[in-house]
């Protein structure tokens, strides 16, 4: 026996008497389960629980049920919000102390080794009993079988690396040891829900041989990959009769001529992009009605020399974007804040709220001297009226750090933009604005927080938020909005790629640039992939 096993043994024989040693402690919790965070904030755990909490009271039903070896408690906090008597017992007194408020009475820090003193219709043991020494095993499994019944099981038959795995085992192994106690396996019931290696275990006569249902499921699984395999190839002969379509028309090989013309004659960042920009940009105004901006523009600078002392110098109008017309030149999109002194000359439509507008258009006319954009939408950054997956892109400049709930902007804007559209977005450093560089950076977990509770313009607090209502309620580094994006990925709430970034904006250069490409998988596919994985 080597010392790791004699350090766990002593562990479990003592349940919580020392916890000072137990292993299961927060560091355990955040880093050793995985990449993802065994967090409440990660909203993948939830989501996984209450979806394991659903299949139990569907097709078990049952009224009493133990989770054994609960850890944080979500399946019994899950369990619970459905109506269900649950209860939970730990060996790990900080997995118990972050049980949620309402339910903690309901669980208990106890060692799985100790006598169960209760009754219960079903009894829940997700992967803990790797974490047992194979000798005391046995005595768990005991311990399960005379309290209920009826067992839901799983223990990982292959993750060696954990270094608390001291006793991984086939399934084989774990229903030999609950045969021993006069439990069946039930071959007909579907555990996947909690992991592909879940069991159930009940003491009764089970309906089918183990036999007669694994003939019965390979027949099944035959007849699903034929059917998959058949729509596939229907699905890709229909996409590549479409490609081909397209690729013959006369519209796409004049974009495609044209788009190498282009580059041909105006490189990336070279002056003469810059001076086709500027030409364009000039040419936009004028046949969107706002040649009177700029000669009052013109005007106010050439009036300059003649302004008080006091009076602020205009704002200078910003170049184009170089990077923002290499990516979304022939789409159309919505631009969400638009401002007169920072022109894209894109193909958008408009987007504003009626408050800040009434604020920010006598600011440009102020510092700028340009009247502000037309406005074609009026509406919130996260509750724009128009269709799914309607626009090609969304743009924005120095707007993420005004919206109080990021991850419900970014979900709006992945409900609008097309498959394979951009979400292009210039927001501010830390630095730019005074008041922001002695603030903290907002942590990753106030995002999170500002999603579940759906903060917004109303309920968001303004301690501290330059600006007040409507101001800069967050600070970012282009790190961690990626970080958000990938946590929302992570937790299927969008399937974004980073497909362009800049540390430093080429556009103004006091902020930085992330572009995202939005994908989104019809459930048909996502169905398909899985059947064949």
């Amino acid at each position: 026996m080597d010392s790791r096993t004699r350090i766990d043994q002593s562990l479990m024989l003592r349940g919580s008497a020392d916890h000072l040693q137990n292993p299961y402690n927060r560091e355990y919790y955040e880093s050793c389960l995985g990449p993802v965070p065994y967090s409440r904030y990660e909203g993948k755990w939830l989501q996984f629980f209450g979806l394991v909490a659903d299949h139990i009271v569907k097709q078990i039903k049952p009224q009493k049920v133990l989770d054994a070896g609960c850890a944080k408690g979500f399946l019994v906090e899950a369990l619970r919000d459905r109506g269900i008597e649950a209860y939970g017992m730990d060996v790990s007194e900080y997995a118990v102390s972050q049980v949620r408020r309402d339910i903690r009475r309901y669980c208990r820090v106890a060692s799985l080794l100790d006598p169960i003193p209760e009754r219960f219709d079903l009894i829940v043991c997700i992967e803990v009993l790797e974490h047992i020494p194979e000798e005391m095993a046995p005595r768990v499994i005991a311990n399960l079988c005379r309290s209920s019944d009826d067992i839901l099981f799983s223990s990982t038959p292959d993750d060696f690396a954990e270094v608390t795995h001291v006793n991984v085992r086939p399934r084989s192994y774990w229903s030999a040891l609950f045969a021993e106690h006069g439990f069946d396996l039930d071959v007909e019931f579907d555990a996947s829900r909690i992991a592909p290696h879940a069991m159930r275990f009940v003491k009764k006569t089970v309906r089918c041989c183990v036999i007669d249902a694994l003939l019965t499921q390979r027949e099944q699984l035959r007849q699903a990959f034929r059917r998959t395999d058949e729509e596939q190839q229907k699905m890709i002969q229909e996409l590549e009769r479409r490609l081909k379509k397209i690729e013959q028309s006369i519209g796409w090989k004049a974009v495609g001529h044209l788009k190498q013309l282009r580059e041909r004659l105006c490189p990336l960042h070279s002056v003469r992009q810059s001076i086709y920009l500027s030409l364009r940009s000039v040419l936009l105004a004028v046949m969107n009605g706002k040649w009177r901006s700029l000669l009052s523009a013109a005007s106010s600078r050439n009036q300059s020399s003649d302004l008080d002392s006091t009076t602020p110098a205009p704002i200078p109008i910003s170049p184009e974007s170089a990077l923002a017309h290499s990516i979304l030149d022939g789409l159309k999109g919505l631009e969400i804040g638009p401002a007169a002194h920072n022109p894209f000359g894109l193909n958008t439509r408009n987007v504003e709220l009626p408050a800040a507008y009434e604020f920010y258009s006598g600011e440009q006319r102020r510092l700028s001297g340009l009247e502000p954009p037309r406005v074609d939408l009026w509406a919130a950054a996260d509750n724009i009226p128009v269709p799914d997956q309607s626009e090609g892109f969304i743009l924005t400049s120095h707007i993420l750090e005004h919206l109080p709930n990021v991850v419900g902007a970014l979900m709006e804007w992945d409900r609008i933009v097309i498959d394979g559209g951009y979400v292009f977005m210039i927001v501010p450093h830390k630095w730019d604005l005074a008041p922001d560089a002695t603030r903290e950076l907002t942590p990753f977990e106030h995002f999170i927080d500002d999603h579940v509770h759906k903060a917004s313009l109303e309920s968001h607090p303004i301690d501290g938020v330059p600006g007040g209502k409507m101001g800069h309620y967050h600070t970012f580094t282009s790190d961690s909005v990626v970080q958000v994006v990938e946590w929302m990925c992570r937790n299927k709430l969008c399937d974004w790629k980073l497909v362009a970034r800049e540390d430093i904006d080429t556009n103004v250069g006091n902020g930085f640039t992330l572009v995202f490409m939005v994908l989104h998988r019809n459930s048909e596919t996502v169905r398909a992939e899985e059947a064949v994985a």
